[in-house]
């Protein structure tokens, strides 16, 4: 049983080394359909698998347990709980059966490297990637914009069309902004409110 918990131990020590080195790649490819909390969840209910199937195996050998039979069903339980997450995860979130299948590998990847990218965060100062795709300049226009020249005269975001934004005046006048016309907090004349 020894060996066994010493080849677990180097499984989950590869985890967190993986996990750590990777940890920003992992965060932005798999942003939309794991967090770090979710991560945790699946990591935790692998855990406690591996640890009553390892509790199971030592009841049929004959050795002596260590834990109550109270302390066993809730491990059982919660980790029920966990993998129930988990399969709740890849049929609601995942999109391809590669997905699916490395959804636990990234959890665990993730839960495990998560804890010593923090720590080089704030000692190192190593960047940490939040998951977040960047928004682009047209996406974070606003709403409103008012001519600098009548501050009267309010456009209105009509939309956002892959490289430019319309928006529409009150005489029923558009104008378009493009990528190359954003410089600032000022657009072609136009100033934010």
């Amino acid at each position: 049983m020894d060996g066994i918990v010493a080849v677990l131990g180097m499984i989950m020590l590869a985890l967190c080394l993986v996990g750590t080195i990777g940890y920003n790649g992992l965060r932005r490819k798999w942003a939309g359909i794991i967090g770090v909390g979710g991560s945790y969840i699946i990591l935790l209910g692998i855990m406690l698998l591996i640890a009553s199937i390892g509790t199971l195996i030592k009841a049929i050998t004959g050795q002596e347990l260590n834990t109550s039979a109270g302390e066993m069903i809730g491990t059982v339980l919660i980790a029920v709980v966990c993998l129930l997450y988990m399969g709740m995860v890849i049929v609601s979130r995942c999109e391809t059966t590669a997905q699916k299948v490395m959804l636990p590998l990234v959890a665990c990847l993730i839960g495990a490297g998560f804890i010593w990218r923090l720590l080089l965060a704030i000692v190192a100062h190593v960047p940490m990637d939040s998951g977040e795709t960047a928004v682009s300049a047209l996406d974070s226009m606003p709403d409103i914009i008012y001519d600098t020249n009548n501050a009267r005269a309010v456009w209105h975001k009509q939309g956002v069309y892959g490289d430019h934004v319309q928006y529409y005046g009150p005489n029923g006048e558009t104008v378009t902004f493009y990528q190359s016309d954003i410089e600032g907090a000022n657009y072609k004349g136009f100033a934010l409110n």
